[in-house]
């Protein structure tokens, strides 16, 4: 059986809607209900900030302030990693976030993606698999920052070596050391986004093939690059040098792993994604993240948490059953909203009621 990570207790100051909550879950997972507006989604949000600087909805530090005071947000999470307990505070300073874990102030958000895994399925994603290559490659990397966690840090320095040549390029600075130092950040990152990719990819299609649930249409999953997986560092190196000109008058880096294409067809008609009807698509979406999830706990033996919000409303009884069922299977901490508790009675003891109430 694998270990899961869990948040045992969960308090929230000042952080939208909530000016003071607290929950405690043990290591249950939870069913938030209360009507729509009351803040259930603040509280999957606060949760998502564990794995992501801006959240789930991608937000500033100042967006996050409760609108009726002025004293700084501040999430406080009792965390168990797999491992061990860990008291982490997440907090808005100066219009910017300052981490604590264990009474440290950390210096970057590095140090949160070693211990905590979280990934989401929200209503603004329905279409992020119909949308542009980039957001499909956004989706993508944040699986794989579930299972690579030096991957985020990688592609970061990646992006910020990227911006800073493309810099470079646009205002004519012609300093030869300057770009080396920078393509070879940018090459040494790539060869590592590259190959942390499709190690995930092929993990995950084995889970979707061989693991994954039967009452959920499976996909298959397509990846190419400009790169290849035999390419060396001092080879990308090479050719961004080549490149130079050409970026320069593009405006833009025309060779990289950032322009990866990640498509999803459904592996029963053998169709991309944007053919299949809106309610095949929300169903392979779901079920790339559950078995993102399954894989996780099959190939690295912990599982992460799991944030569902608004998820039933999607689905029919058929697939709210099959999704309950999956769920409590993997044995992984799941954060559901929904109106009321209705869709879960038949599963009183398997969850953690929590209903939010007007005030």
């Amino acid at each position: 059986m694998a270990t899961h990570c869990y948040i045992k207790k969960l308090k929230l100051h000042n952080f939208r809607s909530h000016s003071n909550f607290e929950l405690d879950s043990d290591d249950s997972s939870v069913v938030i209900t209360g009507k729509n507006g009351i803040g259930k989604t603040n509280i999957l949000e606060a949760i998502s900030l564990l794995a992501k600087s801006n959240g789930m909805k991608k937000a500033k530090a100042s967006e996050i302030q409760n609108r009726f005071s002025n004293e700084d947000w501040v999430v406080h999470y009792d965390f168990f990693n797999g491992t061990d307990f860990n008291s982490i505070g997440i907090a808005k300073s100066f219009d910017k976030k300052l981490i604590q874990i264990d009474g440290k102030t950390q210096s970057s958000y590095s140090s949160l993606y070693k211990i905590s895994n979280v990934i989401w399925l929200i209503p603004q994603m329905d279409y992020v698999l119909l949308n542009s290559p980039s957001d499909r490659l956004k989706f993508l990397d944040r699986i794989v920052s579930l299972f690579e966690e030096n991957y985020t840090c990688c592609y970061m320095k990646y992006r910020k070596a990227k911006h800073e040549r493309s810099k470079l390029l646009r205002e004519n600075i012609l300093n030869k050391n300057w770009f080396s130092s920078l393509e070879n950040i940018m090459a040494i990152n790539a060869v590592s986004i590259l190959h942390m990719r499709s190690s995930v990819l092929k993990i995950l299609q084995d889970t979707i093939d061989n693991h994954s649930s039967k009452l959920f249409p499976k996909a298959s999953l397509k990846f190419s690059s400009q790169l290849t997986l035999d390419d060396t560092a001092e080879y990308f190196q090479n050719r961004l040098k080549e490149n130079r000109e050409k970026d320069s008058l593009t405006g833009r880096v025309t060779l990289g792993v950032h322009n990866d294409n990640f498509r999803v067809f459904c592996q029963k008609r053998n169709v991309p994604i944007n053919l299949c009807s809106t309610g095949e698509q929300k169903l392979l979406l779901l079920s790339i993240i559950l078995s993102s999830v399954k894989a996780r706990c099959i190939h690295y033996n912990k599982a992460p948490l799991l944030l569902l919000d608004d998820i039933m409303s999607h689905l029919d009884k058929h697939y709210r059953k099959a999704l309950i069922e999956e769920v409590l299977s993997i044995q992984c901490q799941t954060w559901i909203t929904d109106v009321n508790q209705d869709n879960f009675n038949s599963y009183l003891y398997s969850f953690k009621f929590f209903e939010l109430l007007s005030k």
